[in-house]
């Protein structure tokens, strides 16, 4: 699928904030409350006849969506802020915007909501050890340890996704002596 009609490219969106899936899912988050109720501020300023406020509003979800890899959002937006800027009118592309917004809104949330994946299966013993011997050096040495590569550790680990995200957490906030600590009670 061509990056313009891209809904949700998760890949770009990783990309922008270091492959961090969690602040992107974060941001998502964020951007569904934010953005829910867009249609009715937007016509509510409209009705005002405030289309400077309309512009703004669309303005910054043109940019949020663009970073965030919500790509045909973005490219919807196009026509409506210019039309809300130069012509201080609703652009005849207006619906088919509302309607891109809705799906977004929805995908993301379909998305965000969706339970983690089961437990992984059960990991290859030699597999398991050799991830947890070299996670446990990386944290004893207070090494920064990059999203993917704690990743593919943990995943060789298969464990309970309460465990695994707790020592996500405590990489994250660098504390490595709790990370440790969670690892060898796992």
């Amino acid at each position: 699928m061509e990056q313009s009609t891209t809904v949700l490219d998760i890949d770009f969106g990783m990309s922008q904030l270091s492959g961090n899936k969690k602040l992107l899912f974060t941001l998502l988050g964020k951007f569904t409350d934010e953005y829910r109720s867009l249609d009715a501020d937007l016509q509510a300023h409209v009705a005002k006849g405030d289309f400077n406020e309309a512009y703004s509003l669309v303005h910054t979800l043109k940019g949020v969506t663009g970073n965030l890899g919500l790509f045909a959002l973005h490219n919807a937006s196009k026509p409506i802020e210019s039309s809300f800027r130069n012509d201080k009118r609703v652009a005849e592309e207006y619906p088919a915007f509302v309607a891109v917004l809705n799906e977004t809104i929805a995908t993301v949330d379909t998305l965000i909501n969706e339970p983690e994946a089961t437990t992984p299966a059960p990991a290859n013993g030699a597999a398991a050890e050799q991830a947890r011997k070299q996670l446990l050096s990386a944290l004893k040495a207070s090494e920064f340890i990059a999203q993917d590569k704690l990743d593919e550790w943990l995943d060789a680990l298969a464990l309970p996704q309460d465990k695994r995200a707790a020592i996500i957490d405590a990489v994250d906030e660098l504390d490595y002596e709790e990370a440790i600590s969670e690892l060898e009670n796992s």
